[in-house]
This record gives C-alpha cells, structure tokens and sequence, in this order.
C-alpha cells in the first residue's frame, strides 16, 4: 500500500469513528435535570383513577401527580420533588401536600417545598354554603367553580399563610375548613332516598393556591370525584375518578392569570 493510500485509509477510520461517536443525541447524565416540564398555562384533568375498589374501612392507596409535569406519578417517587400533590386518606378525600419538613405529607424526608392555601370567596359561598358543619344550600353548578378559578390572577398572601401537611373534607370528623363537603346522612335531599343521595361527595367551588414541590406556584380546583363530573352526584354515579383545573406559573413569580 503505498503512502498516500494508508493516509486515505486512516482518514476514512476517522471519519468513521467521528460518526459513530456522534454527540448530537447523548445520553443523559444521572445528575442532569430531565426536561422542566410543561410550560406555564392552564390544565383540564379529566376522570383521574383514584382508588376505585378503596372502602369505608380502611385508607386507599395514595395517587400522586406532578403539577409541574401534569401526570400521574408512582409511589416509588414519594420523597422526590417529582410530585405536588396527593389523594389519600378514605376514599382518597385527603389532598397531601409534597413538604418535606411536614409529617403529615407523605414527601417527609424528602427535598419538597410544597404548601396550600384555600380561599373561601364570601360572596361565591353565599350561593351555596349555609355554615361549617351544616348541609349546603344545593349542589354547586360548575359555573360557580369556573368563576371561582377565574378570579383567582396572583397569589396574593404571605407564604406564612399556606399549610404544608393536608387538607381534608369541610368540618367533617372534626377537620376545619375544606374543599368539600360529604354528605353523610342525606341532609341535603331528605326528600329524596337515603339510598339514592346519602354517602355523597360534594366538591365546593373553592380556589386552592399551591406552592409546587419544587417551589413555583398554582391555583387548583377540583369539580367532581365522580366519573364524567356529574353536577349533581348520586351513588348511581361511579366514584374514584378525579376532575379538576390547574393553572402554573413556571416563571417564579406569584402570577396565575394565565391563559390555556
């Protein structure tokens, strides 16, 4: 081979080599952050599965979501950032909060920041809310819930405001405030059968801010824990299936008034 034909050949095994060590798609690296997740803007879930085969007699098995990714998460990812907020408790009515430092959320141990605030807006409870612990007036139509999200554009309270465990059912077993209200023993319909309205979950249309795990803030509200988001549930309605609205900020600030 002559001299000029060896340097073609080792040129060419460079070439190649170049090629296959191409760096335009790497591999990530275990400490690289993998994506930032969806932008800032306003998300619809649909029918989330919650515990559908969870009873009276014991806790359901805990769902995870990321707000910050809007997906399910599994439970394998609990004392990660990789979550914001969590349905547990009987029947999933518990809402848990990703905070590390709270022993009440399930992220104790764990790197998360999260917190939440629920606004009560006396004049969209008037429509509906007679007073703690007492029945509601009806069940709320989601136009209430629609014009409960819309008014929310900022968060406007100190962050020494926002609890950092749970919040649960609306004076109910004891709890305080709540984002919504079970009706244990038909008191809203007596005219209507204890088999057909007793037992029944009423979201309330009731704003909550939330500080993601990872620190950015939210605004959520749930609509139904029936299949389809029925506006007035009845026990012929499925339950464990999760509807609700979330809007972002993915730029740091207190700004929620956001478009989809």
């Amino acid at each position: 081979m002559t001299r000029f034909n060896t340097l073609l050949l080792l040129l060419w095994i460079g070439i190649s080599l170049s090629s296959c060590s191409d760096d335009s798609n790497p591999a990530p690296k275990p400490d690289e952050p993998q994506g930032k997740g969806v932008p800032s803007g306003i998300y619809e879930i649909k029918n989330l599965e919650l515990d559908t085969s969870a009873s009276s007699s014991g806790q359901a098995t805990t769902i995870y979501y990321s707000l910050e990714e809007n997906k399910q998460v599994p439970a394998s990812l609990a004392q990660t950032d990789a979550w914001d907020i969590a349905f547990t408790g009987i029947y999933n009515s518990s809402l848990a909060i990703n905070n590390g430092t709270s022993t009440l959320s399930p992220g104790y141990g764990g790197p998360g920041k999260g917190a939440v605030y629920l606004i009560k807006d006396s004049a969209i409870d008037a429509e509906y809310y007679n007073a703690p612990g007492k029945p509601l007036k009806k069940a709320p139509p989601h136009t209430l819930f629609d014009l409960a999200f819309d008014k929310v554009h900022k968060v406007s309270i100190s962050d020494e405001k926002f609890l950092t465990g749970q919040l649960g059912l609306d004076h109910f077993d004891g709890s305080g405030d709540g984002w919504a209200y079970y009706d244990f023993y038909n008191d809203m319909y007596p005219e209507r059968p204890d088999e057909e309205k007793a037992h029944v979950v009423y979201p309330m249309p009731r704003t909550l801010l939330i500080r993601t795990a990872r620190g950015n803030y939210a605004k959520l509200i749930v609509y139904s824990m029936y299949k389809d988001a029925p506006e007035d549930p009845d026990r012929s309605h499925q339950p464990g299936y999760l509807t609700f609205t979330y809007a972002i900020q993915k730029d740091g600030s207190k700004n929620l008034d956001l478009a989809k």
